[in-house]
């Protein structure tokens, strides 16, 4: 690899190079071997179609690209369309080029370009991952005519891309039948769909004995009762949980996910909310946001974190947040989950969502709480509730 006024070249051989080259090496050997004169011509005339191979394609390139207006802040999973300007000093050939962004790849035919005329072109390429990802290096591929030589240059042309949680629809367009349909399957305590969105909790003395979950009280063996509590309420406080033991990468990924559409829900409504995390380096601000892009930014940067980089659970400061609900999201295994909920002074605030494995044993929580497997499983979870 060779680089030039910022540009990376790599040069290989293709499939057909390597098989000119093996060719040549075996007649040398026969010759060798057996005497034929024939066979040192065919090892020359091999070897000399890989020199001039190798000489064919310039050293660097003359294009140079640019990117317009590329889109900063996506959704996991969004294809993003692409625009990009390529001008060239002088008169270039088709090549091919290759754009990428964590993972992802894509191949865009470059045409011929004529001296300082600039061509747009245009392509999509799918983010993948959630987080701070880079889209680039560009590279432009070019190889001689017989395709037995490659040369590669890298462009310096990046730009950084923010990924952001998929967002769950947690309220349908068709909500008036829907609304009809879910009173008449599940009875409520009031008229008003949002007035008593279902949890269970560890039942107490002087709680309604008609409230009792018979089956979940079969499956775990201890005496679990509904629980409702409004969501139509003035102030609401997400936590995501980011330490790594508290569950697997893609359990955070889910909580991550569940945690920033109980955020868009809230400022779609209007209702204030704030949001934390125990990412040392992204814990979230005291107050309320007001933007949308602020909560979808946030969400992007947050990542795992070590237990030396995860804010103790103390530091959190939640019971001096005042929110009517404080959504506690996390992995299975966050022993956040247990400390808050010890909290006798936060236990008709906590909502605890837990993204958990149903093949293990989950030990039920003395407050609210929604066991899910999966992001996806909570979003149904919670349109029924609502009767969205």
């Amino acid at each position: 690899m060779t680089s030039t006024a910022g540009q990376r070249v790599q040069v290989r051989l293709t499939a057909t190079g390597l098989s000119v080259v093996v060719i040549s090496l075996l007649a040398l050997v026969v010759w060798v071997l057996a005497g034929y004169v024939e066979f040192v011509l065919v090892a020359l005339v091999g070897l000399v179609l890989v020199g001039l191979a190798l000489l064919w394609p310039r050293v660097a390139s003359d294009v140079t690209f640019v990117r317009i207006n590329p889109p900063r802040l996506v959704g996991r999973g969004d294809v993003m369309a692409i625009t990009l300007e390529a001008e060239s000093s002088r008169a270039t050939p088709p090549a091919r080029l290759i754009d990428q962004i964590a993972g992802a790849t894509v191949e865009i035919p470059l045409p011929a370009l004529r001296a300082e005329v600039p061509v747009e072109i245009h392509y999509r390429i799918r983010a993948l991952r959630r987080g701070v990802h880079q889209l680039g290096p560009l590279l432009e591929a070019r190889s001689d005519p017989l395709s037995v030589v490659t040369r590669t240059v890298e462009h310096d042309e990046v730009n950084e891309v923010l990924v952001h949680p998929r967002i769950l629809p947690l309220t349908n367009s068709d909500g008036g039948a829907r609304i009809l349909q879910n009173r008449a399957r599940l009875p409520r305590l009031s008229d008003d769909p949002l007035a008593d969105f279902r949890s269970l909790r560890e039942y107490v003395v002087g709680d309604d004995e008609r409230l009792v979950h018979w089956p979940t009280v079969a499956r775990t063996g201890t005496l679990m009762v509904r629980d409702h509590f409004e969501l139509r309420r003035t102030t609401r406080l997400v936590v995501l949980e980011t330490l790594d033991s508290a569950g697997s990468e893609q359990q955070f990924e889910d909580a991550a996910e569940i945690a920033a559409s109980i955020v868009c829900e809230s400022l779609d409504r209007t209702i204030a909310v704030g949001i934390r995390s125990r990412d040392v380096a992204h814990p979230g601000r005291l107050g309320t946001i007001s933007h949308r892009s602020e909560a979808l930014e946030f969400f992007a940067r947050v990542q795992r974190t070590s237990a030396t980089e995860t804010v103790p659970a103390t530091a959190l400061r939640i019971a001096q947040r005042h929110a009517d609900q404080i959504f506690v999201v996390a992995p299975g295994n966050s022993p956040l989950l247990a400390q808050l909920a010890a909290t006798p002074s936060l236990a008709r605030q906590l909502v605890m969502v837990r993204i958990v494995d149903r093949s293990l044993p989950v030990r039920p929580l003395p407050v609210r709480s929604f066991d899910v497997a999966s992001a996806d499983e909570f979003g149904g979870l919670w349109r029924v509730a609502v009767g969205a």
